[in-house]
């Protein structure tokens, strides 16, 4: 198993740990693995002020938008250019180099966003935003110590 699939299969095992059981069809929680009233397996998750729905991308989503800071990529591109290239000196002003590719080519500075983001095991991707992998670890071991 991959780190990433590992780690989906935590979200997916939280996912289930912190909704309830609904069924829809008699529109209330149920403890169990049957409705003691229809008496189906059919089951959506409720998640507690937040909604039902079937599945759990839903409640992994909430989860990690709840608990979770997306990184700043163009701040962490941006830093990174700076301290690894010279200030760009025209006459008596400076720049930092992380500044100048921003304005004056965004095309690039986006790409290289993009694939600092993607190529650093650190971060992973969620819903179209970056996350530190440490910070949904974090909340993950939380979320499971919670009885």
């Amino acid at each position: 198993m991959t780190v990433l699939q590992t780690l989906h299969a935590r979200l997916e095992s939280v996912a289930y740990k912190v909704t309830d059981n609904f069924c829809y069809s008699c529109y209330k929680v149920v403890k169990g693995d049957h409705c003691p009233t229809c008496h189906s397996d059919d089951f959506m998750r409720h998640l507690s002020g937040v909604g039902v729905e079937y599945g759990t991308e839903w409640v992994i989503e909430h989860l990690i938008r709840e608990h979770c800071q997306p990184v700043d990529g163009d701040a962490l591109y941006e830093e990174i250019l700076n301290e690894r290239y010279e200030p760009v000196k025209i006459d008596c002003s400076r720049w930092d180099a992380g500044y100048v590719m921003k304005e004056l080519d965004p095309a690039a500075f986006s790409c290289g966003v993009s694939d600092y983001l993607s190529d650093d095991d650190t971060f992973t991707e969620f819903y179209g935003e970056y996350y530190l992998l440490s910070d949904i670890e974090h909340m993950l071991d939380k979320l499971e110590a919670a009885d």
